[in-house]
């Protein structure tokens, strides 16, 4: 039964009840906003703490502005956050303004507001000590990948959780962190406590003259109130990381955000990225029209595509009576780590290189090159099918593709020319998972940490990911030196990596970080300076293990290629140094009847690897690709997965849309990438770009849908 406030059934004591739960009602909200404004206030202290811990104190001194403009919205983006966590405490207030009407509802009303407290002040605590642990786990990662919570988090489950775990335990002070979050949960308790159970009360003028049906409709003003800050703005869209470009400042851009709703838009990407087998070309306009992709990316017009389109990818290397004769073993090195950036900064005093510059002046290398991806799983199972990895895209790895066999294996490939093929990795070859991948794609053999420690007898020291590259090279020396068959070797090495061990054994020599370095630096410099050390450390093994080959029967009888799984972040890269924040470099070693020099200022990404070790090593061997020969002086160009494809006369950070693409233009010697007008060639470059990506989503497909029919047609034939 429900009464008006002016029924005979209502009592005095009724009255007196329901001008409790009034007041009991204002008092929540004043306490709730109290909470807020409190966190609001942290918020901004810690986006504070960021900037300059991670700012460069330079450049922000020119961008005051911005900077005010990303507090401004950086305020916003976690009043979202808070309005989220609000959310349930002001739907229950709702809720129970309802039954302020009802007659006989009074005691249990009583009751449920008695609680409320006991509820309000565990609620808060776990809500805001998440979105503080979140905070605390954001700012770990900025000072490793030099952005916000990313989809990379997730590796943390993915990868070799116990690894990673010993990493952040030696590299970050987690005993400080766990303590000062555990004494920050202990004061936010006793906090909320006294906020929610203590005080004198403060009510409105004239709040216990509010009608019953104005009550419940300014809790329900209220309630959508709060959906709308949840939302962050009145607009078409909600205040989403779009709205964080503010200014030209990567860095700027970065701090107007937080780690909560990053963290929520990696989920999201996450999500995405095993979404549907087509959201490339869905995404860059091609929609279901796969055929006019393959169009676009092959220069060709729509009615030459053939009927399979996946015959465009055939190919054949050329006569080549050396290899024919020779049947080269060919080896494609992995560095962990290894960023073509750093070369920049080689110098006597702080020589990175080692002995290994005297290689790269020998041979010949490029640094203008793109790895696939940021992460190791990414690039290194795209090295494994010769392809690069798509934007909207899981890591292979990862998803229904794990147990595909690709065409473009390249150790399909070498196996078809009489090679065997063998993965070695330093470390545990279960690692994420990637040993089962490996078998897929053909090769033979998958070698690890215990493969290792037998041939040589025991390891003399290892790191927490496993073998450190001194005797990682000599298995690999040993095994060229002891085949009587030709071998493809794809070798990956894990020593520069965190937490960055050495081998009690090396002798360090002295590296003095540069002025303008240091001044570039983000984060803790101590653990800079053990990056530092780990990448001379790899460099020295690295020469040691060139000299070595060089000076050996296996000079004439080798061919290396060597490349970076990615590079690291330690600098605030500007918005103009694209390239060089995903640059890796590629280094090939030839014997002297083929010894030929690439251009070096060619642009080429990972998946022209294969292609330029097939036309090296193999003679008239069919082949399938996406990549090129990088010896192929016809219109060379670098893509990654992050939307960038660059070549000499500059590049396109590509979109959705062609209206929202941004043509780039070089300024310097491919120092900086700057915006640029959008002629022809950018169109014809962001084309290719979007025409690989949406390629690549077929190709997956097709693959996976032809493994299923082999698998089909197998059980059927039981």
């Amino acid at each position: 039964m429900i009464l008006s406030p002016g029924s005979e059934i209502f009592t005095s004591s009724m009255k007196n009840a329901r001008a409790q739960w009034f007041n009991q009602s204002w008092l929540y909200l004043k306490r709730i906003l109290i909470v807020n404004v409190a966190f609001l206030i942290i918020g901004s202290i810690w986006r504070w703490a960021f900037m300059t811990t991670f700012g460069d104190s330079r450049e922000l001194s020119q961008l005051g502005a911005a900077v005010f403009k990303a507090f401004v919205l950086g305020f916003r983006f976690d009043s979202t956050v808070l309005f989220y966590i609000n959310a349930i405490p002001l739907l229950i207030l709702l809720f129970l303004s309802f039954f302020t009407f009802w007659q006989g509802f009074e005691p249990a009303l009583t009751r449920i507001y008695s609680r409320f407290t006991a509820f309000l002040v565990p609620y808060y605590t776990v809500m805001l000590f998440i979105v503080m642990f979140i905070t605390a786990v954001d700012f770990g990662f900025y000072s490793f990948y030099q952005d916000r919570i990313n989809v990379l988090i997730f590796g943390y489950f993915e990868d070799d959780t116990v690894a990673i775990t010993k990493t952040i335990w030696r590299n970050y002070p987690a005993v400080w962190i766990f303590l000062g979050l555990g004494l920050f949960t202990y004061l936010l308790w006793k906090g909320l406590k006294i906020n929610f159970t203590q005080g004198r009360e403060w009510l409105p003028w004239r709040v216990q003259k509010i009608s019953y049906p104005v009550f419940v409709l300014f809790f329900f003003v209220l309630f959508v109130l709060n959906g709308v800050g949840a939302r962050g703005s009145l607009a078409l869209f909600p205040l989403s990381e779009m709205d964080t470009g503010i200014s030209k400042s990567i860095f700027v851009n970065h701090l107007s955000f937080n780690g909560v709703r990053a963290f929520g838009r990696a989920i999201e990407l996450k999500a995405q990225q095993i979404s549907q087998w087509d959201s490339n070309l869905r995404h860059y306009g091609y929609g279901g029209n796969y055929r006019q992709a393959f169009a676009d990316f092959y220069q060709i017009p729509l009615e030459q595509v053939p009927a399979d389109p996946l015959d465009l990818m055939k190919r054949q290397t050329p006569k080549n009576e050396w290899a024919a004769k020779n049947r080269p073993h060919v080896l494609l090195l992995v560095m962990e780590s290894m960023g073509a950036y750093w070369f920049n900064y080689d110098h006597p005093e702080f020589n990175l290189l080692g002995d290994f510059k005297k290689h790269l002046t020998e041979d010949t290398y490029l640094t203008n090159f793109l790895s696939s991806t940021n992460a190791t799983i990414g690039s290194l199972s795209c090295l494994m099918i010769g392809s690069p990895q798509r934007p909207i895209g899981e890591f292979l790895t990862e998803s229904d593709y794990l147990q595909v066999p690709f065409r473009s294996s390249t150790a399909r490939v070498f196996k078809s020319a009489g090679y065997k093929a063998r993965f070695l990795y330093g470390g545990n070859p279960g690692w994420r998972e990637v040993n089962k991948f490996a078998i897929k794609q053909g090769f033979d053999t998958v070698e690890g940490e215990s493969e290792m420690t037998e041939a040589l007898g025991g390891l003399k020291e290892r790191h927490d990911w496993g073998v450190y590259d001194e005797e990682l090279f000599d298995y690999v020396y040993k095994t060229l030196n002891e085949s009587t068959e030709p071998q493809f070797l794809l070798t990956m090495t894990t020593t520069n990596h965190p937490p960055y061990q050495l081998p009690e054994s090396y002798q360090l020599p002295d590296l003095k970080t540069p002025d303008e370095l240091k001044s570039r630096l983000i984060g803790d410099a101590a653990l800079a300076e053990k990056r530092f050390r780990t990448y001379r450390y790899s460099s020295d093994q690295l020469a040691k293990f060139m000299t070595r080959l060089k000076n050996s029967p296996l000079k004439d009888k080798v061919i290396v290629a060597i490349t970076g799984d990615h590079t690291f972040w330690i600098v605030n890269f500007t918005e103009q140094e694209l390239l060089q924040k995903g640059s890796v470099p590629f280094y090939l070693y030839l014997p002297e009847p083929i010894r030929k020099k690439l251009d070096p200022e060619s642009f080429g990404s990972q998946a022209d690897i294969a292609p330029t070790l097939y036309n090296l090593a193999l003679s008239e061997v069919p082949y399938s690709a996406l990549g090129r020969d990088l010896f192929d002086k016809n219109g060379d160009f670098a893509v990654n997965a992050f939307n960038l494809i660059a070549d000499r006369t500059g590049g396109v950070l590509t979109a959705s849309k062609p209206e929202n693409d941004i043509p780039l233009n070089w300024e310097g010697h491919y120092d900086r990438l700057v915006r640029g007008e959008n002629t022809d060639h950018k169109k014809q470059l962001a084309i290719k770009y979007k025409s690989l990506m949406s390629v690549l989503d077929y190709y997956f497909m097709k693959e996976k849908q032809d493994q299923k029919g082999l698998a089909d047609h197998a059980d059927s034939s039981r």
